[in-house]
């Protein structure tokens, strides 16, 4: 996909800007003031994955410009690789910082059913969707890398001990970012997300308010 120049710059990055408080932003803010209950989170991303695909139609983005491609498992050994590392690292992480393991998780069947779907929709949300918006505005890949990890981890501050959750996100964050930057491939990026965030959820990094 080729960056399209917009005809005011101003006034795309202005509407991108307030894209992202309205439909990244203030959605989890509603959630950790508990304005909603956490209960409708899954819904909630869910209602903003509309909207977005919404402003993709509008835009008239291919499926290509998503990362979505016939050819997908061409990009198969960069992201193994980056898989592999990521579950070592987290396994790392649990030698080091203080968690509680989510036992016996093969008898929740909401983890079990929910998990899948919410990691793919993370992955459309924020690289599939977010990242093209970002790239299509601005052509400093740090900052948009950066800027998408900072929306990504803004999204976990509803879980517990985010002082520690949200720094492991945002670099989590820059990794799914610079992955995706370098091989635009959703389904992939997806299976990625879905390994990591099970491990990790696993482990009890991610418990919710």
């Amino acid at each position: 996909m080729e960056n399209e120049v917009p005809n005011n710059p101003n006034k795309e990055k202005e509407l991108v800007w307030l894209q992202i408080l309205y439909l990244y932003i203030i959605p989890v803010l509603l959630l950790y003031f508990k304005i909603l209950p956490g209960n409708l989170r899954f819904m909630m991303l869910f209602g903003i994955a509309i909207l977005l695909f919404g402003i993709v139609k509008h835009s008239k983005w291919s499926y290509a410009d998503m990362g979505i491609h016939k050819d997908f498992m061409k990009d198969i050994i960069p992201y193994s690789i980056f898989t592999v590392g990521g579950v070592l690292f987290l396994v790392w992480l649990s030698q080091i910082v203080p968690h509680s393991p989510f036992l016996e998780w093969w008898e929740n069947a909401k983890f079990l059913l929910l998990f899948i779907p919410i990691s793919v929709l993370q992955e459309i949300v924020f690289r599939g969707i977010l990242m093209n918006m970002l790239e299509r505005t601005w052509k400093n890949v740090y900052f948009i890398i950066v800027l998408n990890a900072a929306v990504f981890a803004m999204m976990h501050v509803i879980y517990l001990n985010s002082i520690f959750v949200l720094p492991m996100t945002f670099i989590a964050g820059i990794g799914f970012a610079w992955m995706y930057y370098q091989y635009k491939n959703l389904p992939l990026i997806s299976a990625a997300h879905t390994v990591l965030n099970f491990v990790a959820m696993i482990l009890g990094f991610f418990i919710i308010r």
